[in-house]
Formats: C-alpha cells, structure tokens, sequence
C-alpha cells in the first residue's frame, strides 16, 4: 500500500510537471493564425472584444523596398510593428504567399530571442510562418519584429504579406488581449519599372541639427497628418507623436528630442496617409 502512494505520488508529480510545461510551450507562436485564406486569426484563441482591429493598437509592415517591388533574389529587411500603449506583451504570425497561396520567397530569421519558424499545412500545402518566441515581444507598448525575406529566385507575379499581432496583458492566459491584423502587396519589378521605382522612391531621412532637434525629412503625394514614431533596437517605443497637417511635395518636420533618450542608433517610423516610411537615426 505505501508503494502504491508513492508511485501515485510520482504519477501525479510527473503530471503536474508535464502540465507546466505545456503552459510554457504554448506561449510560442503558432503557425496558421496570419489571417490568410482558408486561415484563422489569433483571435481564434486570443480575446479581441469582438473582431480583430478592434482596439485603440494597430499592426504595420515596413521594408527596405522600394515602392513595395521586389526584385528577384534579392534580400529585404521587413520589420512588423505591433502596438498598443500599455500593453507589455506582443506576439506575431507572419506569411509571405503566392498567387496560388503557395510560399514565396524564402523568410529568415535575423534575431532567433525574438521570432522563429513554424509550419502549417492548409489543403496539403505546407506553408512557413514567422512567428514570436517565448517572450519575444515582451516589451512595454509595442514590439518591432525584425527579420530578412529572400525574394523569389525568379519573377512569381504579386505576392502578400498576411501578418496578424496581439496585445496581450501577460496575465497568463488568453482572455482580455487585443488582436490585429494587416496584409501588403508586393509586386515584381519589371527592368523598367524597377529604374521607375528607383526614381520616384521616397526616403525618410533623419538627422539631428544643430539645435538638438531630431529633422525628418521626406517627401508625399498627399495632404496628410502623419504620425512619428521612435523605437529603440530592442523594439521599445521611445515617442508616438502626431504631427500637424502637411502638404504635399517636400516635407520638413522637427521634433524635440525626447527627455532622457541615451545616445545610440533608434529606428524612426513614420505614418503619412496609406504610406510608412522608415529609416534609422544616431544620436550622440
């Protein structure tokens, strides 16, 4: 009979520990919630208060593209922002799909602490996700998950990037966090179209002047109110900042560098319209 306790013991013992560890696994990302055909949404687990997009964050993409054209065989950094002040914990599912809803390119992961690479398979194809590590986004009001994407060896017509966030409160389960989700179409660079694209492109530039003031400078196709935001390289937000409205053509913005921000290199993304641009900055 005390035998038999202590191997219940034991049983249960190994059952508890089993559990945690389940508990943890789980807080990866999974594969298949990017919100692309025949997918699901991470809200599927996750608490949004109703649809994705719902709440007072968003999701964003940037690249090193120019005008969102690929070129074949070509590397890009592409960089998702998932953001909602006062939220500590982000999370990502990412896919880069075909015509055919088949993969595209090739995804790689820069920073292994914060993303990695899982597959799903939907009607026997085998799709491959970019999604968060344990902790990964765990950072105060937003996260920046950065990465590489090799371009197609050859020109596969229009590709999507399907990509879905959460904002969760790290509270230990998945009620009362926030979903969102976004897609961008890239298309091919014809040999003309890429010289098109290199000329009308439009650069963010950055600098500090003389004044201590943080310069952007860029230039839009609209009347727009943008908005301004500095992350640091571990993907914390430093400053969200609208701006006043600007016109069109050559715009020159000056922001006040924020108290207390140390010297070092920052990412600066700033929201016109339909249009993000990004680029970094050094401050001394």
């Amino acid at each position: 009979m005390k035998m038999k306790n202590q191997t219940i013991f034991m049983i249960g013992g190994l059952a508890i520990i089993i559990t945690s560890a389940f508990d943890i696994l789980s807080d990866n990302g999974k594969a298949g919630y990017t919100g692309s055909t025949n997918e699901l949404l991470c809200d599927d687990c996750h608490s949004s208060y109703g649809n994705s997009n719902s709440g007072p964050g968003t999701i964003y993409v940037t690249s090193t593209m120019n005008n969102w054209q690929y070129v074949p065989g070509q590397t890009y950094t592409v960089n998702v922002i998932v953001k909602q002040p006062g939220k500590p914990l982000f999370g990502l599912g990412f896919e880069a799909l075909n015509s055919s809803n088949g993969n595209a390119g090739t995804i790689q992961v820069t920073n292994a602490n914060k993303t990695q690479i899982k597959n799903t398979s939907v009607n026997g194809v085998v799709r491959n996700n970019l999604v968060h590590q344990l902790n990964g986004g765990l950072t105060n009001d937003s996260a920046v998950f950065s990465f590489n994407w090799l371009a197609p060896a050859t020109n596969v017509g229009n590709v999507t990037f399907y990509f879905s966030g959460v904002a969760a409160n790290n509270n230990g389960d998945e009620n009362n966090d926030y979903v969102y989700n976004s897609s961008k179409l890239v298309t091919p660079a014809s040999s003309t179209g890429l010289n098109e694209a290199k000329a009308n492109a439009t650069t963010l530039k950055a600098f500090v002047n003389g004044d201590g003031k943080i310069v952007l400078e860029y230039s839009s196709n609209e009347v727009a109110r943008p908005r301004a935001d500095i992350y640091d390289m571990e993907g914390r937000l430093i400053l969200s900042r609208s701006l006043d409205s600007q016109r069109a053509g050559d715009v020159s913005i000056q922001l006040d560098r924020p108290l207390g921000l140390h010297a070092g290199i920052y990412m600066i993304a700033l929201l016109s319209g339909e249009d993000v641009y990004t680029t970094k900055i050094k401050i001394n």
